[in-house]
C-alpha cells in the first residue's frame, strides 16, 4: 500500500511539472505570435527569428528542461511498462493507433496547434524560410519522458529556424532485447522516403537537444556532424572520429555509404562503423563551431553494451558494401505499422532475435 501511494505521488508531481512546462511553452508561443503581429501592423518585414547573437531563448529552455528532467530520473527505472512502445510485440498490432492516442493526453494537444498531424510543419511561403524538406529520424525504445521533452523542444526550435520538416519516431519491438540502432535507421530511411520526398535526413538521438538555435538543421555537400559539444563531455569533442548523436546526410550520401551496419545491437560501435564508411568513400565531415554545436544530454540508465563492437570495427571496410541499407531486408526485421500521431509519425519495427556477430 505504501509503495502504491508513493507511485501515485510521483505521478502527481510529474503531471504538475509537465503542466508547468506546458505553460512556459504556451506563453513563449503567444509571445512569438504577438511579435509577428506587431511587426505586421507596423508594416515591417522582420525576420522569423531573433538576432543571431541572442541565444537567451535556447538558454532559458535548456535550464527549464534540466530542472524538469531531473524530477524524472527516479521514475525511469520502474515505469517502463507505461511506455508507448513495449519491448515485446502487442497481441494485436492493428490497435497501434488507438493504443497511442493518449500518449500526451488532452492537456498537451493545444500547445503546438500549428504542427500538422504526423509531426509536420512548413514555413509560410511569404515569410521566407528554407525550401529544403527535412526528415528528423529518431530511433526509440523505452524513453517515454525523453520523447515528450524532445518533441516539445524540437518543434519550436525547428520552426524558429524556418525549417520545412517532419519528425519520425522509429520504435523497436520484437523478441530482440538489445537495441539495434543501425537496423532502425535503415528501416526508418526506407520508410521516410516512401512517405515523402525529403532532401535531407537528420538522424537524431532522443536524449540530445541543441542549446543554440544557430546550429542549423540542414544538409550540406558533405555529411554533417551537428552534436560536436555535449554537456556530458564538458562541451568538447572527444576525438575527430566521432560521428554520432546528431548527424545530417542527404539521401544520396546515405545510399553511397550503404547506410548503417545492421550488425551492431547493444550500445556502441555503429557510429564508429559509419565514420569508417565515410573514410572509405573519402567523404569529409563538416561540423559547426563548438560554441554553436552545443547539446544537452538527458540522463538515462545505461544500455547493455555490444561486447563484440571492437572486433566488428576491424572488418568495417570488408563489410561496408554488403552490410547495411542493401541487406536490412535479410535481418528478419519488418515494419509492422506506421501511424500519424499529433506531434510525430510513428514507425514500428519488429526485430527478430539477431545473430551475435563477431566480425
Amino acid at each position: 500500500m505504501v509503495r502504491l501511494t508513493r507511485c501515485f505521488s510521483r505521478r502527481r508531481w510529474n503531471v504538475v511539472l509537465l503542466l508547468a512546462l506546458s505553460a512556459i511553452l504556451i506563453l513563449r508561443l503567444l509571445h512569438q505570435r504577438s511579435e509577428k503581429r506587431l511587426l505586421k501592423s507596423q508594416g515591417l518585414k522582420g525576420p522569423d527569428f531573433p538576432d543571431q547573437n541572442n541565444t537567451s531563448w535556447a538558454e532559458r529552455k535548456i535550464d527549464s528542461f534540466k530542472t524538469i528532467m531531473s524530477a524524472f530520473q527516479d521514475d525511469q527505472s520502474s515505469e517502463e511498462e507505461d511506455d508507448i512502445l513495449e519491448t515485446t510485440p502487442p497481441s494485436n498490432e492493428t490497435n497501434e493507433e488507438e493504443e497511442e492516442s493518449d500518449f500526451f493526453g488532452d492537456e498537451w494537444m493545444g500547445m503546438l496547434d500549428n504542427v500538422l498531424v504526423g509531426g509536420r510543419w512548413a514555413p509560410d511561403a511569404k515569410a521566407g524560410g528554407s525550401s529544403e524538406k527535412i526528415a528528423i529520424v529518431v530511433p526509440y525504445r523505452s524513453r517515454r519522458d525523453h520523447l515528450k521533452m524532445f518533441l516539445f523542444y524540437m518543434h519550436p526550435f525547428l520552426q524558429r529556424q524556418g525549417r520545412h520538416y517532419g519528425i519520425y519516431v522509429v520504435g523497436q519491438r520484437g523478441v530482440e532485447h538489445r537495441f539495434c540502432k543501425g537496423i532502425l535507421y535503415n528501416m526508418g530511411f526506407i520508410s521516410v522516403l516512401k512517405d515523402d520526398s525529403y532532401d535531407c535526413i537528420i538522424f537524431h538521438d532522443v536524449d540530445l537537444i541543441p542549446e543554440d538555435y544557430r546550429n542549423e538543421y540542414t544538409c550540406g555537400d558533405t555529411p554533417r556532424h551537428l552534436s560536436v559539444a555535449v554537456d556530458t563531455f564538458n562541451y568538447t569533442l572527444p576525438h575527430e572520429k566521432i560521428f554520432g548523436g546528431v548527424v545530417a546526410m542527404t539521401p544520396a550520401q546515405y545510399r553511397l555509404l550503404n547506410g548503417y551496419s545492421n550488425r551492431f545491437c547493444g550500445w556502441g560501435g555503429e557510429d564508429d562503423d559509419m565514420y569508417n564508411r565515410l573514410v572509405k568513400h573519402k567523404l569529409q565531415v563538416s561540423r559547426p563551431e563548438k560554441d554553436v554545436g552545443r547539446y544537452t544530454m538527458f540522463e538515462h540508465r545505461g544500455t547493455p553494451e555490444n561486447k563484440n563492437r571492437f572486433s566488428l570495427l576491424e572488418t568495417s571496410d570488408l563489410r561496408a558494401n554488403k552490410d547495411g541499407l542493401n541487406s536490412v531486408g535479410k535481418t528478419r526485421a519488418k515494419i509492422t505499422s506506421m501511424s500519424r500521431q499529433p506531434l510525430f509519425t510513428h514507425i514500428v519495427v519488429s526485430v527478430a532475435k539477431q545473430r551475435r556477430w563477431k566480425h
